[in-house]
């Protein structure tokens, strides 16, 4: 089965253009909460998952034959067949609270591998896609990851582990030395636009544990056809794993020793 990917590039664009003005629309039904007597994060289920529908129902329209995978399936296996991989809400915490730091996140992946990847932040209209091969764009325009410059000017991002992960301790020294050793550290809780963003040249490095493939594959391409470089933490393949860091080539070496360092 072969498929189109430039035609599978426009129904991601138009799958996470329907999802993120899905989400925009319904941020008002939070406001509803108290007089419907519904749990805030109840209400956001419903909306991710009328989003997922609307995704679903795009990419259909283009491959019937397609498969997905997302934040609520039951296998978490990527399979031989073409697959989309899927987070309707890539930083729910902070749409629930209406900080305007979310994306919807889609791939394309065949055979293990991303082949299309689009982030779409809704609150700033931004799209930032790409095919395997062809290069990374933001609304259009061929983007690049950063060039390179001193650690110390340097800006890292991170997005937390949760409070109960068994890697916090080891997540906290990680992240006091990245405070010493950058020039900067962001964090904003999507880790799809960090990954975004560090393809655009934004910032420069980028890690993060108990990281699923939903949240990852699209973000994978972007920084792989940016120029950026990403690895897995754990010896597992990018999508399967749960740890990984990208960063541009001038501070790789850097910053691996800063996140090695015991």
């Amino acid at each position: 089965m072969t498929t189109d990917l430039p035609e599978a590039s426009r129904a991601a664009e138009q799958a996470a253009y329907a999802a993120g003005t899905h989400l925009l629309a319904s941020r008002s039904r939070l406001a509803e909460v108290m007089v419907t007597h519904k749990r805030p994060g109840d209400v956001v289920g419903e909306i991710v998952r009328e989003a997922l529908a609307l995704i679903r129902e795009v990419v259909h329209k283009h491959f019937p034959e397609h498969g997905f995978l997302g934040d609520d399936s039951a296998s978490h296996t990527l399979d031989g067949r073409p697959l989309w991989v899927v987070e309707p809400i890539n930083g729910s915490a902070n749409y629930l609270r209406g900080y305007p730091q979310y994306a919807v996140s889609l791939a394309l992946v065949l055979e293990g591998e991303p082949q299309v990847g689009v982030v779409y932040d809704p609150c700033r209209n931004e799209f930032f896609g790409a095919i395997r091969g062809r290069g990374a764009v933001l609304n259009g325009a061929l983007i690049r990851c950063a060039a390179p410059h001193a650690t110390l000017d340097a800006l890292a991002a991170t997005v937390f582990p949760r409070p109960t992960s068994p890697r916090m301790s080891s997540y906290m020294a990680e992240l006091g030395r990245v405070l010493r050793g950058f020039g900067g550290v962001r964090r904003s809780g999507s880790a799809a636009l960090e990954m975004a963003y560090l393809a655009a040249g934004r910032i420069d490095a980028f890690w993060e544990h108990d990281m699923g493939a939903w949240a990852a594959a699209a973000g994978i391409l972007l920084l792989r056809e940016s120029g950026a470089l990403v690895e897995s933490r754990d010896g597992e393949p990018l999508l399967l794993g749960g740890s990984l860091l990208a960063c541009t080539p001038g501070v790789h070496d850097s910053f691996v020793e800063l996140l090695a360092t015991h």
